[in-house]
């Protein structure tokens, strides 16, 4: 660039457009005026490094045309006419108003053109070399590509997104492209929601992780994390946005609270087994010795009996004037006063039936230890299934005896399946108790119904246990092994109890647990689990 030559020696004017030229000169933006005439008036050396014009082209008086000619025939603008080009561009600059484009030059640097027209005509361009930006732009827009969280820009003046990545779109099942434009506040199941958010980034400068409750596109919410700051995008102020789709997450710890809950219910079932186990066997040793003296108070008995018998039929013999006479008639009247014919055929029944008795005290005691106590618990052996439901009809009777009479119809030759004994109790004992209060909920003339069977289905054992109770309302049938669901009064019953029946059939033992009700009528509840060669 020429020096600027000293004021004595050029006019004001020719003098302030030297000054300008040395003081633009040192700019990083390339500047060009046109007249409104379109020839060049004024430039830098900033617009020929930038452009790589040369100087013989750039200089006062040049005509836009012949700029836009010399870059079209060297391909500045791509394949094409020359002359098309330069015409096609002359007309748009004729217009004189304000543009600003990116343009990629063959080199492959990327140019910010903007210009302005001017009030005295023509128009001021400046040329500004972003490829810098751009690059690390399409770097930061690659990260945030490929982030697993979703991310947006919104405006802050009508709230519209204004840039989605890919993963953020498609957690809320639309395209990117589709959702640019779209407004914030419709992805929110509850407005409130947003306003909320942005008021406590208004006071607080971001917001970090802040719960909320999206909808997708199909309308199905679902929970997120939300992390809000201001910024500023394309010259306007907005507000960036980090999406965590929680989802997985709180249906992780759904199920990591049913397990803790279960293993809380099972330690619990675990003390109570080994408070019962205790109790059982403590009371065995006084039951052995009642029946052990029964049985021996039955043979005495028999023995004293005849003894008696045999007695008196010998007092029976002694004459009327034998010296005994006196003291036979004493006995008689004594005999006659206790009632001994009764008394030896009743003892011998009351004997009889306390045997019976404590027999079903040593049968319930011997199932309570059993079921406390069904063995290793760490893992699956070959269980008697049918044994398994004899010890919990015995342990549920006091449920069901007043209410209900039993049915069982137990197949003799099932074969042994292999499971956890201790975790299948708790599901018969479950469903027994279950068929016991829907009988107990039904008003009905006399006793109820209860039903147990076994049999074997190919590879599998069917356990069947139903009811004629007031079976299980259409309402809530697809609910009924919900955790927590219940039908009962609070304090009645927790909810799990069908739960945790499904998942340790299912889950645990890979077999199957399903119903068939009539409402009003009762329920059935089958029971599937595989053999797996116990046989």
């Amino acid at each position: 660039m020429d020096k600027p030559f000293p004021p004595q020696a050029q006019d004001e004017v020719s003098y302030l457009v030297n000054i300008a030229r040395d003081a633009f000169g040192h700019l990083v933006q390339g500047i060009s005026v046109f007249d409104d005439d379109l020839t060049l008036v004024f430039f830098n050396d900033r617009l020929m490094e930038l452009l790589d014009l040369p100087k013989s082209l750039v200089k006062v008086g040049t005509s836009l045309a012949d700029m836009f000619r010399y870059n079209a025939e060297r391909g500045e603008y791509g394949p094409g006419d020359v002359e098309a080009q330069v015409r096609q561009r002359i007309e748009l600059a004729r217009q004189f108003t304000p543009h600003s484009f990116q343009r990629q030059r063959p080199s492959g640097v990327i140019l910010q053109i903007d210009g302005s027209p001017m009030s005295s005509g023509g128009f001021v361009t400046t040329y500004t070399d972003i490829t810098e930006k751009v690059m690390y732009e399409a770097f930061l827009k690659g990260i945030i590509e490929a982030s697993p969280a979703g991310f947006g820009i919104s405006r802050l003046d009508d709230g519209k997104l204004s840039f989605v990545n890919s993963r953020l779109a498609d957690m809320f099942g639309m395209p990117a492209s589709e959702m640019v434009g779209f407004h914030a506040g419709d992805l929110y199941a509850n407005l409130q929601d947003r306003q909320v958010i942005l008021e406590k980034c208004r006071l607080e400068g971001e917001v970090t992780d802040y719960e909320v409750t999206l909808k997708r596109r199909s309308g199905e919410l679902f929970p997120a994390l939300m992390s809000l700051s201001p910024t500023s995008y394309r010259n306007a102020p907005s507000y960036f946005a980090w999406v965590y789709d929680i989802s997985s997450l709180k249906q992780a710890q759904q199920l990591q609270s049913e397990m803790e809950h279960e293993l809380n219910q099972a330690q619990k079932l675990e003390a109570v087994g080994q408070l019962a186990g205790g109790i059982a066997h403590e009371i065995n040793t006084p039951s052995q010795y009642i029946w052990d003296n029964l049985k021996f108070l039955a043979e005495t008995h028999r023995d004293l009996g005849r003894l008696l018998e045999r007695s008196l039929a010998l007092i029976e013999r002694i004459p009327p004037d034998s010296p005994l006479q006196e003291a036979r008639s004493e006995l008689m009247a004594q005999k006659q006063a206790v009632d001994i014919e009764y008394l030896l055929s009743e003892v011998p029944t009351a004997i009889e039936q306390s045997i019976k008795g404590i027999s079903e005290i040593s049968r319930l005691i011997m199932a309570m230890r059993e079921f406390a106590h069904p063995g290793d618990e760490s893992g699956k052996a070959p269980v008697d299934i049918n044994h398994l439901l004899e010890n919990t009809l015995t342990i549920t009777r006091s449920e069901w005896k007043h209410l209900a009479t039993m049915e069982s119809r137990l197949d003799p030759s099932l074969p042994y399946v292999s499971c956890n004994p201790g975790e299948i109790n708790q599901v018969f004992l479950n469903l027994l108790v279950n068929a016991a209060h829907a009988i107990e909920g039904k008003a009905m003339a006399g006793k109820g119904r209860i039903s147990v069977s076994s049999q074997r289905q190919d590879d599998q054992v069917l356990i069947r246990i139903g009811d004629n109770g007031t079976g299980i309302p259409v309402t809530i049938q697809e609910r009924i092994f919900e955790p927590f669901f219940t039908t009962r009064e609070v304090g009645s019953g927790t909810g799990q109890g069908l739960s945790i029946a499904r998942h340790i059939i299912v889950k645990k033992h890979g077999g199957e647990l399903c119903f068939a009700t009539e409402p009003g009528k009762g329920t059935v509840f089958s029971v599937t689990l595989p053999i797996l060669g116990m046989e």
